[in-house]
C-alpha cells in the first residue's frame, strides 16, 4: 500500500462501528464513534423525538421513527460495504487499526 493510500484510510475499526450501527443505530451512536458529532447527536435527538411523539400521534411518530430507520440502514449498507467516511473524510474501510 502506498502513502497516498494510507493517508485516506481512517485508524477507526469499521467493525465496531458495524455493530454500534447494528445495535445502537437509532441513537447514533456509530456516528459519534467514527466523530461525527453533529449528526450523531441530531440522529439522537431525532430518535428521542420521535418516539415521544409516537406517544402522542401514531401516524406521525410512525413516519419520524421510518424516517430515523432510513438513516441507519443507509449507514449500515455504507459500513457493510466499507465506504463510510469518519469525521475527517478518511474511509473506514478496514478491519485492522493503524498505527
Amino acid at each position: 500500500m502506498d502513502k497516498k493510500e494510507e493517508l485516506n484510510i481512517s485508524t477507526k475499526n469499521r467493525f465496531t462501528a458495524l455493530m454500534l450501527c447494528w445495535f445502537l443505530g437509532f441513537f447514533g451512536v456509530h456516528r459519534l464513534y467514527a466523530g461525527k458529532l453533529g449528526s450523531g447527536f441530531l440522529m439522537m435527538y431525532g430518535t428521542i423525538v420521535s418516539i415521544l411523539v409516537l406517544l402522542i400521534c401514531m401516524p406521525i411518530g410512525l413516519m419520524c421513527l421510518i424516517t430515523m430507520l432510513a438513516l441507519v440502514v443507509n449507514d449500515f449498507i455504507f459500513l457493510a460495504f466499507g465506504q463510510f467516511k469518519d469525521c475527517y473524510g478518511k474511509i473506514m474501510s478496514s478491519d485492522e487499526l493503524y498505527k
